[in-house]
């Protein structure tokens, strides 16, 4: 039972990865595409004549917009992994789950574990909070605090979706300025 139930969560996971691998995929592709755009406009623009034909505040808006998907991008694509590095790395210390169904935290807990968040994303493998217990009170605390780390930092990694899907709205609306930005003469 705990075998099969095991390997269920392997599948699983094996197929979140490979999602995860397809959607980073697109999000470097629309980076590239973004940046391509944005030099080829701006090179095929410079020419006099294709000039007249343009409204340059739309195209202006359009850059933005591509300028923006390639910052999220770059962001997501540099976050995810450190957010996904840090969980694996702070979810095999020791960590005290809560015995309500409420994570009732103190102010003080919360502030701690969001500062190891921080510095977890500039060093995922960092060693804070993962030392040699003084007394009972002091390990209760700490690990309270490592599981409030991991279960944030899944909430954050989970959360990154909302970005994927604003970085592919915010490329289609840089599309449509670009498209707007011809003024046609009949």
């Amino acid at each position: 039972m705990a075998l099969d139930y095991l390997e269920k969560f392997k599948e699983l996971d094996k197929k979140l990865n490979t999602s995860r691998k397809s959607s980073r995929s697109t999000i470097y592709k629309i980076i590239i595409l973004s940046s391509g755009i944005i030099g080829f406009s701006v090179s095929l623009f410079s020419v006099p004549i294709l000039q007249s034909n343009l409204n340059i505040e739309k195209l202006s808006f359009s850059w933005y917009f591509f300028l923006s998907t390639i910052i999220l991008g770059f962001f997501l694509l540099l976050i995810e992994p450190r957010i996904n590095y840090a969980k694996a790395w702070k979810s095999v210390q020791p960590q005290k789950f809560p015995e309500n169904s409420k994570f009732d935290f103190s102010i003080k807990e919360m502030f701690i574990a969001l500062c190891i968040i921080l510095i977890s994303l500039f060093h995922p493998s960092n060693l804070i909070y993962n030392r040699v217990y003084e007394t009972e009170q002091e390990k209760t605390f700490k690990e309270k605090i490592n599981f409030l780390v991991v279960h944030w930092l899944a909430r954050i990694g989970s959360s990154l979706l909302i970005l994927e899907n604003l970085i592919f709205i915010i490329f289609t609306t840089g599309l449509f300025f670009l498209i707007l930005s011809f003024n046609r003469k009949i």
